[in-house]
């Protein structure tokens, strides 16, 4: 099969380690497999089926996203208000709508890490590099912002208040925002130290950089993303480690038929284009298969919403059909390479709609 023998030859050439991949439709498993290798280094241990993944920026649609526009639903928070009604302190204001849809004119990262533990602070540092609503430039800065913006609406902390709207409810048993040491073992490794952030850190932070005590042993069971796991595991922008299953379930969430969570025009938030003349198509939380370049690909309909994390993580909705297709593999482990992982998910999608998925 030429699927399989893909996936086999993506392993062979050490371009990723393994991969998990579910395809669900309704809240039906059509496909669940599970290729390769859990972890390379130190030693190899094959991947299972329960293996838990660091998903990165899939923490920013399906957990950051969701969370504020069910505070929006419940008249918690003005989508609409600028963020300088939340926080009269900080030295621009944009509308929270344009944070949720990188819209907002601020820089995509900053090592706020670098600058202490309280990062609402170090955001006095922050100037915007566009005006809100002329660009669009995908933002982890944004999304820390909303992390601190659910804490203040709330008077709860992040992560418990994710785990009492989502995680519990839902009863997503493998579904971590902090992994618990007993867990560890079940995680999947990203990379061997933050090598690859320090670098991006010492370019426009030297100083501070060079005095940081930077991870240098395999990260596993932490969140790769800096900003999250000096700030206890999650920051908003990533985090969210889970499973193929659990995330089908959590991605149930967010078709009208399904959904417990939210009411039927709170999901259309979701699916709406709010960036229609720009090439990167942009929902609240999602990218739309619409955009000019996409991790989905042409075999799924360019209505689909979805996203794509950096440790090699994916996943995509098509509304009409109602397939849901989740890719889970740590490609950056042990190391982080310059490998273009689009064109993969691309080709995995192009194969799995052509071989595996039954006919319409």
């Amino acid at each position: 099969m030429a699927f399989e023998k893909y996936i086999h030859h993506l392993i062979e050439k050490g371009i990723i380690p393994g991969i998990s991949i579910l395809i669900g439709r309704g809240e039906e498993i059509v496909l669940k497999k599970h290729y390769g290798y859990k972890a390379l280094k130190p030693v190899k241990e094959v991947l299972q089926e329960n293996t838990i993944f660091d998903t990165a920026s899939l923490t920013k649609p399906l957990i950051t996203a969701l969370s504020i526009v069910y505070l929006s639903e419940k008249k918690e928070i003005d989508l609409q208000a600028g963020i300088k009604r939340y926080f009269p302190e900080l030295p621009f204001d944009v509308k929270i709508s344009r944070l949720l849809s990188h819209t907002s004119g601020l820089p995509a990262w900053f090592p706020f890490y670098l600058y202490g533990k309280d990062y609402l602070s170090t955001f006095k540092k922050i100037r915007l590099e566009a005006k809100p609503g002329k660009k669009v430039n995908y933002s982890c800065v944004g999304y820390i912002l909303l992390y601190y913006l659910i804490e203040k609406v709330t008077g709860t902390g992040f992560k418990d208040f994710v785990r009492q709207l989502i995680i519990d409810p839902l009863n997503l048993t493998n579904t971590y925002l902090e992994v618990p040491v007993q867990v560890i073992s079940k995680t999947a490794p990203t990379e061997e130290g933050n090598r690859f952030e320090k670098k991006m850190a010492q370019k426009d932070h030297a100083r501070p950089a060079g005095l940081f005590r930077w991870r240098d042993t395999m990260i596993r069971g932490e969140t790769h993303d800096a900003n999250s796991h000096y700030l206890g595991g999650t920051a908003g922008n990533a985090g969210l480690f889970s499973t193929t299953e659990d995330l089908f379930r959590l991605s149930c969430e967010f078709y009208p038929a399904t959904a417990t969570l939210l009411k039927p025009d709170s999901l259309k938030l979701f699916r709406k284009n709010v960036t229609p003349l720009k090439k990167s198509h942009r929902s609240l939380g999602f990218k739309l298969n619409s955009s000019f370049i996409t991790s989905g690909g042409r075999a799924i309909s360019r209505k689909a919403i979805g996203h794509s994390g950096f440790t090699g993580t994916s996943i995509w909705l098509e509304p009409g059909s109602g397939y849901k297709y989740i890719l889970l593999s740590n490609q950056i482990h042990p190391e982080v390479t310059n490998f273009n992982f689009n064109r993969i998910r691309k080709k995995l999608h192009h194969l799995i709609k052509k071989q595996l998925l039954p006919v319409k």
